[in-house]
């Protein structure tokens, strides 16, 4: 009898152990009652820049009263910081300069998310929301916001995930500098007026996963520094006018699982190189030019889909298919690593630091904005300066 009450007490206790270990495991990630729960900085600071949106946006500013920020409508705070999202599409405003007079190291924004008022939001990207230094995520997609993306947003260094997608509006360039955001993960600019080249300094992104640049009037070269993007798994660059041959160097990208490069303007041969890739299951490069046949490589690894022409591939690729050898040419561009085809005067990818032009020119970013020029606008520019000095001393 004894015994049979022993074997029940540790049955129910055990039972009693695994309904606590299931509450426990189940519970949900807490979530801040109040603003009490921040200090009096962050409560401060944070209700600053809260107040700047509802200023630029009325209609919000209308409901945002009071200094309870966590009990505004579009807004949820957890232990972790405060997340703005679901703001009414028949919202309209602009995006608003961040305000001064700010700790900014106290603003516990953590998410700001205007996708849903779609094209009730305007206004260009503004240089001063680089002060949210704690922003782990930005989205504006489908949102009617237009100008340049802000080079100065480099020290966001905590953004995780930048979605401005479907903004037409959105122009200009890549900027280099945003390889300091180290911690981006997920970069969605598909649907943009973007253009220039991807540039090769952002191989230090090392924890870039998801690069959505399709759709896009972007030009120049696919960098082979991109190589050393070891957690790069899905790139879109689909319908846009990059050019050029497919790095070697890419083998690299030791997390490559898909990538999608049809309906730009490459060329060249399908480097076997690619094949090394461990996890790469897909990728998209019907048309483009290329030549020759899809490497043996390629063909010999299980799982690993290509959409590409079928004169490319099988049965229907012959030797009479093979790559032309490029003739050698002498590169007379400044800063340029590869020329065009027997252009000397057109490059087709420039060294590190140097950006591709729509001439086919290598120009340097630098702080002063002071971009290098080609040796033949250099010349100009001395002849230039020789003959004005020449009149000046005849006078």
């Amino acid at each position: 009898m004894a015994q049979c009450v022993r074997r029940l007490v540790l049955a129910a206790t055990l039972a009693a152990a695994v309904a606590l270990l299931l509450c426990t495991s189940s519970a949900p990630v807490a979530r801040a009652a109040g603003t009490g729960d921040f200090t009096a900085a962050q409560r401060t600071n944070t209700l600053a820049v809260l107040q700047a949106f509802g200023r630029a946006i009325p209609e919000l500013g209308e409901k945002w009263a009071g200094n309870d920020f966590c009990s505004w409508e579009f807004i949820v705070c957890n232990v972790i910081g405060v997340n703005v999202r679901g703001i009414s599409p028949t919202y309209a405003g602009t995006l608003p300069e961040m305000p001064v007079n700010v700790d900014y190291r106290h603003v516990v924004i953590k998410q700001l998310d205007f996708s849903e008022m779609g094209p009730g939001l305007s206004g260009t990207l503004p240089d001063s929301w680089s002060k949210l230094e704690g922003l782990t995520s930005l989205k504006l997609s489908g949102n009617k916001v237009s100008g340049a993306l802000p080079a100065s947003w480099h020290s966001m260094t905590s953004l995780e995930s930048l979605s401005i997608e479907k903004c037409e509006s959105i122009s200009g360039a890549l900027p280099p500098q945003w390889s300091s955001m180290t911690s981006l993960s997920v970069l969605n600019l598909r649907g943009t007026g973007i253009s220039g080249a991807l540039p090769p300094q952002w191989r230090w992104m090392r924890k870039l996963t998801d690069v959505l640049l399709a759709d896009t009037l972007l030009s120049g070269t696919l960098p082979p520094e991109w190589g050393s993007m070891s957690s790069l798994a899905y790139l879109h660059l689909y319908l846009t006018q990059v050019s050029g041959t497919l790095p070697p160097e890419w083998s690299g990208m030791s997390e490559a699982a898909y990538f999608w490069l049809n309906n730009c303007d490459l060329s060249g041969s399908l480097p076997p190189e690619w094949s090394s890739m461990p996890k790469l299951r897909g990728m998209s490069l019907s048309g483009n030019h290329f030549c020759g046949c899809v490497p043996d490589s390629w063909a010999d690894r299980g799982g690993l889909v290509v959409d590409i022409e079928d004169k490319h591939k099988g049965s229907d690729c012959t030797t009479d298919r093979v790559c032309p050898t490029a003739p050698e040419t002498e590169c007379e561009v400044d800063g340029c690593e590869v020329c065009e085809g027997d252009s000397a005067a057109r490059c087709a990818r420039c060294r590190e630091d140097y950006f591709l032009t729509d001439e086919r020119t290598c120009l340097m970013h630098n702080d002063g904005g002071v971009a290098a020029v080609s040796s033949g606008v250099a010349a100009a520019a001395v002849v230039c300066v020789a003959v004005l000095f020449s009149v000046g001393l005849a006078a």
